[in-house]
């Protein structure tokens, strides 16, 4: 480059992307090993684009010129806070209500049933549901739809619990209130109220789930087992290992014969001893 020469006016290779902040190789792989050390998520080279659209907003928040200062952020006095921003932001993912029919349909016609026969006779019987997983709560409440269209008023003590790590969508879930569009289009019938271009869910339909924020990680504190627990499109960024002692956990806290229900692109193959195939991505606690 000649002396005078603005760099800024040189063009710019084909293969290189134009960004808003410098986005380094090392501030990905810190930021990764950092997402792995806090929550278990592996993260493979292809989401690195995912990673900066979901981060560049934390970054123009505080006013930052690069990654490289992102990273040097993080490890500042004010790191343990934004790392919650950081996390909340690269771990949403995105649901739909009734997402994976097979699995609803099944809860529908095989599970429920023969629960509702139990209540009839013995109606302190109650079914407890866990959705692992439930990011903004349309998994948790299309499982309480189906509770409430089988069991009726015998599902008064049956609870769901819905928990995800990221405590903002948590919050989101909590308040239940949803585009109008979605919400008409999944044929939600008589589970809201529509208001300024949103459904909010039923009281009666809330009252059901209890959100809470959970690392799947970390301790469980719940108590007493679960009929059922949904932890779809999950495990699908833990490593192996993790996922193979999540599986294992989740058989501690289902009760006999108890059905858990993964994602589209994820299996038990390493846990064939504890838990039977019954069905498309759909598992059974082995007696």
């Amino acid at each position: 480059m000649q002396a005078g020469q603005n760099s800024r006016s040189m063009p710019v290779p084909a293969t290189q992307k134009i960004r808003e902040f410098e986005w380094r190789d090392q501030d990905y792989k810190f930021l990764s090993a950092l997402l792995h050390e806090k929550t278990g998520i592996v993260l493979a080279e292809k989401k690195k684009e995912m990673m900066y659209g979901r981060l560049v907003r934390r970054l123009r928040l505080l006013k930052l010129n690069s990654f490289k200062d992102y990273c040097a952020y993080l490890q500042g006095p004010s790191g343990e806070k934004e790392l919650g921003f950081a996390l909340n932001s690269i771990t949403t993912n995105t649901t739909s209500f009734f997402r994976e029919k097979h699995h609803f349909d099944f809860l529908r016609e095989e599970i429920l049933p023969p629960i509702r026969r139990e209540i009839d006779r013995n109606p302190r019987h109650h079914v407890r549901i866990w959705s692992a997983g439930c990011s903004s709560g349309q998994e948790p409440y299309s499982i309480a739809m189906v509770m409430r269209d089988i069991l009726g008023p015998r599902g008064t003590n049956s609870r769901i619990l819905a928990t995800d790590l990221d405590s903002a969508i948590i919050d989101t879930a909590r308040a239940g209130r949803y585009d109008e569009k979605i919400c008409r289009e999944a044929c939600l019938k008589g589970a809201g109220h529509m208001s300024g271009g949103q459904m909010e869910i039923r009281s009666e339909l809330k009252n059901m789930v209890s959100f809470k924020q959970l690392n799947l990680l970390h301790d469980w504190p719940m108590t007493g087992k679960f009929d059922v627990i949904f932890c779809r499109n999950v495990m699908i960024y833990f490593d192996q290992e993790t996922q193979d002692n999540l599986v294992r956990r989740f058989a501690g806290h289902l009760k006999a014969g108890g059905f858990l229900f993964v994602g589209h692109s994820e299996s038990l193959l390493n846990a064939t001893d504890i838990f039977t195939n019954i069905g498309k991505t759909t598992y059974r606690l082995s007696s």
